[in-house]
């Protein structure tokens, strides 16, 4: 017994034993529903548990339950878009500090973990999955890595890729590996695998799928330093391989090695990419009234038309068909303007026939313009110039943001009785479907198409507030993988693809005064440039212009 003072003697109680006795008398607590005060609901299922212990076990408890809002007030949390046994698991880990895992259920379990904050939890759950790293895992394991931005596992992924390529290449699932994994194992400088083994691996995966595929080759082949490929295996490609008989920088390759071989020098094989199809990007300055482009590699700023009179005060969206900027007004007024014309001047369309408030957006797709605001979605047949209704069940839907890919129009994110992270498709001719909704709830994000994919970024939700964060969705695989955060965080604002480049621009009604780009090659956003000070943008105008030769 140590004494603490002349009076006072500590009683050398053991914390632990003491801890473990309160964490237990807790959880049994919990089990038998006695002093809840708080319930978790997952669909039917219904957790009873208590919004002290809740609140010091998880930030994201923490964070709701300080606040007056429905879920104070009712005492009943409402998750959805989650797994319920993985909700049970975090619950129990918060009473106890315990915590048991499959790999089956590392993915949802670990969303969830994310959602709650619980980050020993989601560390833990890390650590598993790195453990559990071979060769029928690898494809699990990576995609779980990136869709949770967890960087030491995606680095323990790519590490024993790069390793083991050969043995990759000769699994079942070699051929559904996507392009950026394979560009990253053929591109990559790793010594211990030759030129010619690369290019074997390129080959083998585009004909796993060659119709889809057979268009990639040209562009992907520049991965390799075909300078170091063997003149025997030059040889036996345009030989042997019918796919590469019919591409010319196959048989440009084998001419240059055996120029190579004769003793010409300055051979090279370096073939050159193709350029992008928009180089620029144009906002609506209301304070100059006039559209602007921007050259991100000049940084410079040109003007371009002047704007209609009824855009300096209004709200308003765009997109750009051809030739044509189309402008859709808060009133239901249309404008165009045809840029490559140097006299042209705005001409007044159709109006759209539905109130979409102040938040519209619009997005082109198979010959159509598809506009949508609040709870409608409309189109425009250009050729016939008249509008109609899309006949819908997903009439809940407001604060969204649009992306066209393909045939289908996805609506992304905004309220949709109560969920936020919502992705509906509306694909021709008249067909609806639910995909796999956005690992983050947004209202008022922007999104934009890159590839086949989808990146959406910022918004704003009831628990955090305005959003940095944005991701990405495959829509080969329908699967959702978050990004670095944007340096600040937007809403209301424009995301436009230029080149092979993203670029967030403005946003929040005029609060974020600047534009930034996404750097694929670091993974993260830099800010590119600051808008002068006079400058007074409409966000969602925003749109990638192609500059004229």
């Amino acid at each position: 017994m140590a004494k603490v003072s002349d009076n006072e003697f500590d009683l050398d109680i053991d914390v632990n034993e003491h801890n473990a006795l309160m964490m237990g008398k807790l959880h049994s607590m919990k089990k038998d529903g006695q002093h809840s005060d708080l319930v978790i609901k997952v669909g039917s299922e219904e957790f009873l548990v208590h919004k002290n212990m809740m609140s010091a076990g998880s930030d994201y408890f923490d964070a709701m339950l300080s606040h007056d809002n429905l879920e104070t007030n009712t005492g009943i949390v409402k998750m959805q878009d989650v797994d319920v046994e993985s909700v049970k698991v975090c619950i129990d880990y918060i009473y106890t500090g315990k915590a048991s895992i499959t790999l089956e259920k590392s993915e949802q379990l670990l969303h969830v973990a994310t959602l709650m904050q619980l980050s020993v939890l989601c560390d833990k759950i890390a650590e598993f999955l790195k453990a559990k790293l071979d060769m029928k895992t690898l494809p699990f394991i990576k995609q779980t890595a990136s869709m949770f931005e967890i960087q030491t596992i995606k680095t323990a992924c790519d590490d024993f890729a790069l390793s083991n390529m050969g043995a990759i290449s000769q699994e079942e699932y070699f051929n559904e590996l996507d392009v950026e994994f394979i560009s990253f194992m053929v591109g990559s400088k790793n010594l211990s695998y030759s030129e010619d083994s690369k290019l074997a691996v390129l080959l083998q995966w585009i004909k796993g799928d060659i119709d889809q595929r057979r268009k990639l080759l040209v562009e992907m082949i520049n991965l390799i330093n075909l300078n170091n490929v063997s003149y025997r295996y030059a040889t036996f490609l345009v030989e042997n391989e019918s796919l590469c008989v019919e591409l010319p920088v196959i048989l440009k390759l084998l001419f240059l090695k055996m120029a190579e071989k004769s003793g010409v020098k300055g051979a090279s094989a370096e073939i050159p990419t193709n350029a992008p199809e928009f180089n620029a990007f144009a906002v609506f300055d209301k304070t100059s009234r006039k559209i602007k482009t921007f050259r991100p590699e000049k940084k410079e700023w040109q003007d371009l038309k002047k704007l209609h009179d009824g855009m300096v005060n209004s709200y308003y969206t765009a997109v750009m068909v051809k030739d044509f900027i189309y402008v859709f007004m808060e009133n239901r007024s249309v404008y165009r303007i045809n840029i490559s014309g140097p006299d042209s001047t705005w001409n007044k369309i159709a109006d759209y026939q539905f109130e979409h408030g102040q938040f519209l957006r619009a997005e082109f797709c198979n010959e159509f313009i598809y506009l949508f605001g609040m709870k409608t979605l409309e189109g425009y047949d250009i050729s016939k110039n008249v509008w109609g209704l899309v006949e819908t069940e997903k009439n809940t839907l407001f604060n969204c943001t649009l992306a066209g890919f393909q045939q289908s129009i996805y609506i992304l994110g905004g309220s949709n009785n109560g969920s936020l992270s919502s992705v509906n498709r509306y694909s021709l001719p008249s067909t609806w479907s639910s995909c796999k909704a956005m690992n983050v709830p947004r209202e008022l994000p922007a999104a934009t198409v890159n590839g086949n994919r989808i990146f959406v970024a910022g918004g704003f939700n009831n628990i955090y507030g305005s959003l940095s964060s944005s991701e990405f969705c495959d829509l080969q695989t329908d699967c959702w993988t978050n990004l670095a955060s944007m340096t600040v965080p937007r809403y209301y604002f424009g995301l436009c693809t230029v080149g092979n480049e993203l670029f967030a621009i403005g946003g929040e009604k005029g609060r974020s005064k600047s534009v930034e780009k996404y750097n694929f090659e670091s993974s993260h956003w830099e800010n590119l440039i600051n808008f002068p000070e006079n400058m007074n943008i409409a966000p969602p105008a925003s749109l990638a212009y192609k500059l004229p030769p």
